[in-house]
């Protein structure tokens, strides 16, 4: 009898201490994904990803079209048709971003469309109603805000196109001769690495000017619409060459979802992270379909493990601040603890799974001819006396 007393004693303390482990991962878990909900706190896992390293790197930058802003850059030269007589010759007017001008101009016709400003009844000279006048401003105003900022795009590619030149043609010489490399010693891939990311911090820059204008030509054309105009919502936000999804486009006009889709491959996964780390660590706090909520938890932290190779030798190196380790990191325990958790039915023990094995689970377990609990007869803590 004692002896029983005291392994209840020990399978409670045991259960507990279980318990309390699920709880926390669980929070860590939940207020990760609400934070990153949170607009304000600028979330992207592209600065993430964007500092891959160890053997998986490739993989990761996959979803990070246009790392580097080569793509948005690209230049091309603006022509106007001229009338000659009976001719027609093209005059040369300039420079542009192909990539950004093209999204533009596509945004606002869909601007126009979506706010009625395409009615054709705003070119009949002499429609009189008040609506139809209103609307005629409001296109006129439109698109005055449109050609302004297609000019501005225009003299920013003008003004820079010899840095963009240099740039794309250095960079490309870089990534010919790091392809031939055979120097694997550390100094070299710590030089390669740092040229590497100065390249795309220099090409990021040169692409974040264009798309800043293009953010606040989206605001200037939101000012233009009248209460009624706004209440239809807003368009979803421009998103340039390969990193546009049009599956996202798609998700991001769901209702619940509005405020938190962004139609980019970006986006995508953002979203799905945000959403991800939310719903495992609400499970593992209610304890509800706990194991295949540590399972998702520890896909997770495998590839977060994966995309900052915990090893000493891989560059770059873990700042300081984080202390010191050698492939057991904090990731590397939380992946580990995931992995414990999902061996044992710890949403039993105080979550909301004890209600679905009493309800399903035994049923099932029935159906297919197990008669045993699976659950160590030490650790069933409500059959003690």
């Amino acid at each position: 009898m004692g002896k029983t007393k005291s392994c209840c004693r020990y399978a409670a303390v045991v259960v507990a201490l279980i318990v309390l482990l699920r709880v926390g991962v669980g929070c860590h878990f939940l207020y990760e994904g609400l934070w990153k909900m949170d607009k304000s706190n600028g979330f992207s896992a592209k600065g993430f990803l964007g500092m891959a390293k160890g053997p998986t790197k490739e993989l990761y930058y996959m979803f990070l079209p246009d790392l580097g802003g080569e793509e948005r850059i690209q230049m091309a030269e603006v022509y106007r048709v001229v009338k000659n007589g009976e001719n027609s010759e093209q005059e040369r007017i300039g420079w542009t971003l192909p990539v950004i001008e093209t999204e533009w101009y596509d945004y606002y016709m869909k601007f126009e469309k979506k706010y009625g400003l395409d009615n054709p009844e705003i070119d009949n000279p002499e429609a009189v109603d008040p609506e139809i006048l209103t609307l005629r401003n409001q296109r006129k105003a439109a698109r005055d805000i449109f050609n302004q900022y297609v000019l501005s795009l225009r003299e920013y590619t003008l003004e820079n196109r010899e840095d963009f030149r240099g740039f794309v043609a250095s960079k490309r010489r870089f990534e010919e001769a790091l392809a031939k490399s055979k120097n694997d010693a550390e100094y070299q891939r710590i030089r390669d690495w740092d040229a590497q990311l100065k390249y795309r911090n220099e090409g990021e820059k040169f692409a974040a000017a264009p798309v800043s204008m293009g953010e606040n030509m989206q605001l200037a054309l939101w000012c233009v619409l009248s209460p009624e105009q706004k209440a239809k919502g807003e368009l979803s936000p421009i998103a340039y060459g390969a990193n546009k999804s049009a599956i996202m486009a798609a998700v991001a006009k769901i209702p619940c979802l509005k405020g938190l889709a962004v139609p980019t491959t970006m986006g995508a996964l953002d979203l799905a992270v945000t959403l991800g780390l939310s719903a495992i660590g609400l499970c593992l706090m209610l304890g509800l379909c706990t194991r295949l909520a540590c399972l998702g938890g520890a896909l997770f932290m495998i590839n977060v493990v994966l995309s900052q190779f915990p090893w000493p030798t891989v560059y770059p190196y873990p700042p300081e601040v984080v202390g010191h380790s050698m492939v057991f990191n904090k990731d590397t325990i939380e992946l580990v603890v995931l992995l414990v958790l999902a061996s044992l039915p710890a949403g039993r023990w105080g979550g909301l799974d004890w209600f679905l094995w009493n309800c399903v689970g035994q049923n099932l377990y029935r159906y297919f001819g197990i008669e045993k609990d699976p659950i160590p007869e030490v650790l069933q803590v409500e059959s003690c006396n």
